[in-house]
């Protein structure tokens, strides 16, 4: 629910907004506030605050946020270090890793999900390493 919350506040009131009709190229678009995108982006985005894409909207390239509400078309992998949603209009094409997951019905998502933390590797002692290796 707390999340829930964010998205409001961040639909209502982002910092910057690339609107719908316009066309933005670029290598890299970096900062800590919050972004809408209701036109067409294309390059990687890496943010610390949240990105909100409409569902007029269009991105193409990698993505890393905190959170990332897609409404509209998303084509690249994605990285959101709190919350991804998808809403009923997201169309996305790539791979996902995220803390926290939520997918609307209707979404339609191609690509491969990983959600949550990665697990740390199990640790084994020389010993094992060695019964590994020898032969009966």
């Amino acid at each position: 629910m707390f999340f829930k919350k964010v998205a409001t506040q961040e639909l209502n009131a982002p910092n910057t907004v690339i609107g719908e009709g316009m066309y933005l190229e670029a290598v890299r678009m970096t900062g800590q506030e919050s972004v809408r995108i209701d036109g067409i982006y294309k390059g990687s985005i890496e943010i610390d605050g949240s990105l909100v894409l409409g569902d007029s909207g269009s991105v193409t390239g990698d993505v890393q946020a905190s959170y990332f509400l897609v409404a509209g078309e998303m084509q690249g992998n994605i990285k959101c270090h709190t919350q991804l949603h998808f809403a009923s209009t997201a169309r996305v094409m790539g791979d996902v890793h995220a803390q926290s997951l939520i997918v609307d019905e209707g979404s339609q998502v191609t690509g491969r999900y990983k959600v949550g933390e990665p697990k740390p590797p199990e640790s084994t002692t020389t010993d094992d390493k060695v019964r590994l290796i020898q032969e009966p």
